[in-house]
């Protein structure tokens, strides 16, 4: 859902009207983005009521703003674009980060393994909670550099390949060429993934230099479904490193705030998105 304007009504706009004299361009596109900053998404016609312009005037300010790279339309509004590039992935951390959120759209990605699956697992807390949430009696395999997998794995009938590679404490995880030659040799029909960061122009995103590396590979050996797990508040955002276009996903699951003129955008581009 997007988040409406505090303190609007339409009375108070019809009273506005009458009395404030319509701001310049520059100064409602930079008011629009000190409302996107505190709500990150918006609709067109709030925008209208609020600003007391009509519903094309500000769609030319957004269009303004998003050729600027400041923020990206959606079919009834804008999502703010956030750059994310000084901050990196830390997995101790990461575990403390909207838990019960994760643990949601975690049990709805567990749902989508079926029997006799060769995953990809990437790295990050979420994508370890999906081996916690899958079905102990199933039989698949899971195919990861994500050392938080191994202790999801206890009690189930799923097979563990670890992949090779230099361990890096702050991910949690191992990486470099050995990680990358193994994935070359492997085939999957499933890949799970994290989000650092997920935007309509510049795709799945992150801070992080090899783990970018390792899930661009992890997708090309994937056959089947590339699955993209993404709390509503990495929505808009963009990190440093590109891993793949939004046309690579195939199901984006997120939660209940997600927008649901974003959710028609995504569709419309081929993503199907869950709601956990």
């Amino acid at each position: 859902m997007y988040v409406r304007l505090k303190n609007i009504s339409v009375m108070h706009t019809r009273k506005t009207m009458k009395t404030k004299a319509p701001l310049l361009p520059a100064r409602r596109q930079q008011q629009i983005l000190d409302l996107l900053q505190e709500a990150l998404t918006l609709r067109v016609t709030d925008l209208s009521q609020h600003f007391s312009v009509s519903e094309m005037t500000i769609r030319r300010d957004l269009e303004t703003l998003e050729r600027r790279g400041l923020l990206e339309r959606t079919h009834g509004g804008a999502v703010l674009r956030r750059q994310r590039v000084a901050d990196k992935f830390r997995y101790r951390r990461a575990m403390d980060e909207n838990p019960q959120e994760k643990q949601r759209i975690a049990r709805c990605a567990a749902a989508r393994i079926q029997a006799h699956d060769t995953l990809y697992v990437g790295e990050g807390t979420s994508c370890a909670q999906v081996i916690r949430h899958a079905d102990p009696r199933l039989p698949f395999t899971v195919v990861t550099n994500n050392l938080g997998v191994i202790s999801e794995m206890a009690h189930k009938a799923a097979e563990l390949i670890l992949l090779g590679g230099t361990y890096n404490p702050a991910t949690h995880a191992l990486a470099g060429p050995l990680t990358l030659e193994m994935i070359a040799r492997l085939n999957a029909n499933r890949v799970f993934l994290g989000a650092d960061g997920i935007s309509r122009s510049a795709g799945l995103s992150t801070p992080n230099l090899e783990i970018g590396a390792v899930e661009r590979s992890m997708i090309a050996q994937t056959r089947g479904e590339v699955v993209v797990m993404a709390a509503h508040s990495k929505l808009g955002m963009v990190a440093a490193v590109s891993i793949a276009p939004i046309e690579r996903i195939d199901v984006l699951i997120t939660d209940s705030r997600m927008p649901g003129d974003l959710t028609k955008d995504l569709e419309s581009m081929g993503v199907q998105v869950v709601i956990a």
